[in-house]
């Protein structure tokens, strides 16, 4: 099932541990989510390859998520760019979204984006995550 242009439901449901099944209204946050953030960013940045979207309670907990994890609402994805780094900063700059996290990596860039949209009460709120750390504010770095 196409959610946008470039993004398939199987693709922002994908796991390699099992029965991962969204309801009718996890599907609809998912697809919100497609259109305001990843499709937008695909559009401007090029590759964006999903690596975690849509959690089951099951899956979640395999993976190690968070009890309030919005991959569970279907309302985030773990991204990889081209380059993560710019890609973190044009969404920062350009998009609204509930979680923009910079997820391990170096000053330079973040291993991978953790992204997420709810349908009402985004809080663009922007963080950092590194080893042995809680997550923090975060200020994106300039280009």
């Amino acid at each position: 099932m196409d959610l946008t242009e470039n993004f398939t439901l199987e693709e922002l449901t994908a796991t390699r541990h099992g029965e991962n099944t969204p309801t009718v209204e996890h599907i609809e946050n998912l697809k919100l989510l497609a259109i305001k953030v990843l499709q937008p960013l695909r559009n401007a940045q090029g590759k964006v390859h999903v690596s975690s979207g849509y959690r089951s309670e099951r899956v979640n907990k395999i993976v190690g998520g968070s009890a309030t994890s919005q991959h569970c609402k279907g309302e985030a994805a773990d991204i990889i760019c081209t380059n993560n780094r710019a890609a973190f900063i044009w969404i920062a700059n350009n998009l609204k979204f509930d979680q923009l996290i910079w997820e391990y990596g170096n000053e330079k860039a973040p291993s991978w984006i953790h992204i997420s949209y709810k349908r009402a009460g985004n809080r663009n709120q922007i963080l950092r995550k590194e080893h042995g750390k809680g997550y923090e504010p975060f200020k994106p770095p300039r280009i």
